[in-house]
């Protein structure tokens, strides 16, 4: 058995983790920092694309997922460890959907109706309609996305820091299962 994941998994792995970063760090920024109401509109429709990217990655990722062959985890790992990986990955998974969908759920319920443009104007991304110009679905969905996206910076730290804590306590380089294959093998 493999001891890489598919190297299409690694990509979208890479793609995804950037992506993350560069949405909470958008997110936060379009929020919390005064700026002109022109420079913060733009922001927002980077970060709503953004979104709706992600959302794809995260479809396409699972659906490599499910069908490629995954690496077994190392045997030294501890069941109970095993067990904390599946729950892991179990959440990152589950926030990288349901962020961008909270999102979506937010965008369309605006009273302000403002569409969504993926690629600058070449793809219009539509609202959901039964959610249309709703100021208690706009409310809700605007408190778990932010809830949401705190869960996953946290979920993310931990899933970076158990990589680390493996490979510094127990000398398990889990890293090289998903990192790009530089050596051609």
């Amino acid at each position: 058995m493999s001891t890489r994941y598919h190297s299409v998994a690694i990509v979208i792995h890479w793609l995804m983790a950037v992506s993350v970063l560069v949405m909470i760090g958008t997110g936060l920024y379009m929020v919390n920092i005064d700026m002109p109401k022109a420079e913060q509109f733009k922001l927002y429709q980077y970060h709503k694309a953004g979104g709706v990217v992600m959302l794809w990655l995260i479809v396409l990722r699972l659906v490599v997922r499910t069908s490629t062959k995954r690496p077994a985890l190392p045997s030294s790992l501890s069941r109970k460890n095993q067990s904390l990986a599946q729950i892991g990955h179990g959440a990152l998974y589950s926030l990288l959907i349901l962020i961008p969908l909270s999102g979506w759920f937010m965008v369309s319920a605006s009273p302000f109706g403002l569409p969504t443009f993926v690629f600058v104007d070449w793809i219009k991304w539509p609202h959901i309609g039964f959610a249309s110009k709703n100021n208690t679905v706009e409310a809700i969905s605007n408190t778990v996305h932010y809830i949401l996206a705190y869960l996953l910076f946290f979920a993310v730290a931990g899933h970076v820091a158990a990589t680390i804590y493996h490979y510094k306590i127990h000398r398990i380089n889990l890293f090289q299962r998903m990192w790009l294959n530089t050596k051609g093998k």
